[in-house]
């Protein structure tokens, strides 16, 4: 039986002594009512995938929705250069594809969702949203924005709680790190309504952002091992294994408009044979430039990633994309083994 990544949040979920929301200390401000969703438009991109949905509302708006697409390879890099500029000039319209009516949930849950972010964030008015492209991975996310500019940047999961408690976590202990090589977004909150959950963040600073060409690897998973150290470790654990972030990919690390690194999606992140970030990383960068992946030193962590692709990724009904991709970063591993 493959090792399944160990996590933080089964040993915190009821933990003595955690803070209530209303001992987050988070300010209430008087807000307008937003608009019910539906009467909203927006346009999907990259078209067809139904992975962003973008607003039409404003030019501001629109480019702070296609900022929420994080594209590895070039052409997309690309596509969305060109799509701002499009707005930039011609406004949201100017995208490509038909507008369309959306609400991330139903009216009522919706209703319930946003009074209670008015409440601990302030006022909003329109919002963009992300729908992930792997089925085997659920939920949503959004970005609330006020005129245009994104104020939060909010996670939501129906029904399970556990992987956004991992992910809080886990951003509330490199927050307090502090680390010098990259950026975490800022944990505000969490809470549930409505059998929903949610984990809300600070934004990233508007603009659109890429994957770095050459990233300080080491000195980046150093301090992501020191800042995740402080973490109850599971029982069972192997004696040896490491905290890691746990999807330390292209997607997920990103450089901004100064340069400056951010690493976001905590969800996954655990303990794991040493150096199993550095791996993951290398073998999606190899899968996703279609060039071979060096064979590595590290074989216990590459054992370890070849047994969860095959558990976690090749056993799910995913789109003809993702098997791709998911073939891919198999044979990349395959030749990281020496196989």
């Amino acid at each position: 039986m493959p090792p399944r990544i160990r996590t933080f949040d089964a040993l915190v979920l009821d933990r003595p002594g955690a803070p209530s929301e209303a001992q987050k200390g988070v300010s209430t401000i008087d807000t307008i009512r937003v608009p019910v969703a539906s009467t909203r438009r927006y346009k999907d991109f990259p078209p067809g995938w139904g992975h962003i949905k973008v607003p039409m509302s404003s030019r501001s708006a629109a480019l702070g929705g296609l900022a929420l697409y994080t594209p590895s390879l070039t052409r997309g890099i690309w596509a969305q250069r060109a799509a701002a500029a499009c707005v930039t000039v011609f406004g949201p319209r100017a995208l490509p594809g038909r507008s369309f009516p959306w609400t991330p949930v139903s009216e009522m849950e919706w209703q319930e969702l946003s009074d209670r972010w008015r409440r601990e964030l302030g006022a909003f008015d329109d919002m963009a949203g992300y729908s992930r492209l792997q089925a085997s991975r659920t939920g949503l996310a959004l970005v609330l924005l006020h005129k245009g500019s994104p104020i939060a940047f909010v996670k939501c999961r129906q029904g399970d709680s556990v992987s956004l408690t991992n992910e809080r976590l886990a951003m509330e202990a490199v927050w307090s790190y502090r680390p010098r090589a990259f950026q975490v977004p800022e944990p505000l909150l969490s809470g549930s309504t409505g059998g929903w959950h949610y984990l809300v963040s600070a934004p990233l600073p508007p603009g659109l952002h890429r994957p770095p060409r050459n990233p300080p690897l080491r000195a980046i998973l150093a301090e992501v091992e020191a800042a995740l150290a402080v973490l109850p470790r599971p029982l069972e654990t192997p004696d040896h294994w490491r905290p890691m972030h746990g999807d330390f990919a292209p997607w997920n690390l990103r450089q901004l408009r100064d340069g400056s690194l951010v690493l976001v999606d905590w969800e996954e992140a655990g303990w794991a044979p040493p150096g199993a970030d550095e791996v993951f990383y290398r073998a999606t960068r190899a899968a996703l430039e279609h060039r071979p992946a060096d064979r590595c030193g590290t074989q216990e962590a590459v054992q370890f990633w070849r047994d969860y692709v095959l558990a976690q990724w090749l056993s799910q009904p995913e789109s003809a994309r993702d098997r791709r991709l998911t073939q891919a970063v198999s044979e990349s591993l395959g030749r990281m083994a020496g196989a």
